[in-house]
């Protein structure tokens, strides 16, 4: 069973091999927490052709789910991925005790939904009205598209519905439930997207920008998988509103909020565009005070500063 992290390190052992993973001269394995394991020396890499068969090196680290590198062939990455279901990580940090570090902040709010997955799904039924009005807006607002990708699926409870057939899911409990929903799972993190440049017609982000560790990197590789004119939106709870100051209040209480950073509308505008795209219109439902008075489906309407739950639509 693969369980543990490899990380491609240099002959001092201290920093990370700085070119391609797979010729790392040793590699070093930790437990999912960050305990070191054992190193092991890569026979391959004393080879003086360049090799790009990463099927070497999952067989050589066996138990191994996760990489962590400098550097990684974009069609190795895919590779791992799609035919080997290995997650990788690409990190510019240098020492090793850096990137052990930025791992284990990455997966601080993967390990939340890897626990609690059951208590998510039942947050949609017991907030039915809620989850509703979300969805209603977000297929009111969807751009056509015949290739599509929610960053951060989850159990497929949006992408199910609008007809998103792949998503990107780092927790393997959120993606059996998203695989049942007849979702294809990438194992990845969203701002390591191992995907094709240019491939997709819509990317939707649906909360999602709130957990990870990078935003800014997250919508560039969302801006990189998209084509030309290809269209994005980015949901989030505004922290501005009402709804938005409520879950604020969670942050201290709850297991799914306590590292979750939340955004205001205006932050997602400026993100987008620093990501070089252009906003199209802004969405809002949910209003109201809070959502436990939410008992009936609400409309939606364009704008932001009312509702607690936004979308945000742009185009690359």
């Amino acid at each position: 069973m693969r369980k543990n992290v490899a990380l491609g390190v240099d002959v001092d052992k201290k920093t990370l091999w700085s070119k391609h993973f797979g010729m790392s001269p040793y590699y070093l394995v930790f437990d999912r927490d960050g305990n070191f394991i054992r190193e092991v020396e890569n026979p391959f890499a004393k080879q003086k052709k360049h090799h790009d068969d990463p099927s070497l090196i999952v067989e050589l680290l066996d138990d191994v789910f996760l990489f962590i590198a400098k550097a990684m062939g974009q069609k190795s990455r895919q590779r791992l991925t799609n035919e080997f279901k290995i997650e990788t990580l690409i990190t510019d940090k240098n020492s090793v005790d850096d990137a052990i570090a930025y791992y284990l902040d990455v997966k601080r709010n993967i390990d939340v939904f890897e626990r609690c997955f059951e208590k998510y799904e039942a947050w949609f039924d017991k907030y039915a009205a809620v989850y509703e009005s979300e969805l209603n807006m977000l297929k009111a607002i969807l751009p056509p598209f015949e290739r599509a990708l929610e960053v951060g699926v989850g159990s497929g409870r949006f992408a199910a519905p609008l007809g998103i057939k792949e998503g990107v899911e780092p927790s393997s409990e959120m993606a059996k439930i998203a695989t049942e929903r007849g979702i294809k799972i990438y194992p990845a993190f969203a701002e390591n997207l191992p995907l094709e440049n240019n491939s997709y017609d819509f990317v939707l982000i649906a909360v999602t920008i709130c957990f990870v560790k990078d935003p800014k990197k997250t919508l560039k590789e969302a801006y990189r998988v998209l084509k030309e004119d290809g269209k994005i939106v980015v949901a989030i709870v505004d922290r501005e509103t009402q709804i938005g100051k409520e879950y604020l209040n969670k942050k201290e209480k709850g297991q799914f909020y306590r590292y979750v950073n939340f955004f205001s509308t205006e932050e997602i505008h400026r993100l987008l565009e620093d990501a070089g795209f252009r906003i199209e219109n802004t969405y809002q439902t949910l209003f109201g005070k809070s959502i436990k008075d939410i008992n009936s489906v609400q409309g939606f309407r364009e704008g932001y500063g009312e509702g607690g739950f936004v979308a945000v639509l742009g185009s690359k």
